[in-house]
């Protein structure tokens, strides 16, 4: 998968704006941020998860997932390779940052 094909799966979801952090293009619903593309390098994602949601990646796409270090990865944060993943494991790595991220309401009104 691209930088691109993420940036369309990313800006498809209900509510989503694109912005920019440290030369980063980076993805917020309502204002928060739950997706930050070429963190920590290029062709790299930083998610926004929980750690149930991260501990459910790590057993089924270790190849693709690893653990943001420190605090951040016991709270869920964690990177995701594009090249080693397949889409159905960014589609549905991204719904689930995109859903942790919005408002409730929306999460729940929303397919993603």
């Amino acid at each position: 998968m691209t930088d691109d094909d993420f940036r369309a799966l990313a800006l498809g979801l209900p509510e989503v704006s694109e912005g920019e952090h440290a030369g980063c293009a980076t993805f917020a619903v309502r204002g928060r941020r739950f997706a930050t593309l070429g963190w920590p390098a290029p062709g790299k994602v930083s998610l926004v998860l929980g750690p149930e949601e991260l501990e459910l990646l790590l057993e089924t796409c270790p190849a693709a997932i690893e653990r943001a270090p420190g605090a951040w990865g016991r709270r869920g944060h964690c990177r995701l390779d594009l090249a080693a993943a397949d889409e159905a494991t960014v589609r549905g790595a991204i719904a689930m940052a995109w859903r942790r991220s919005a408002p409730s309401r929306l999460a729940r009104s929303s397919p993603a």
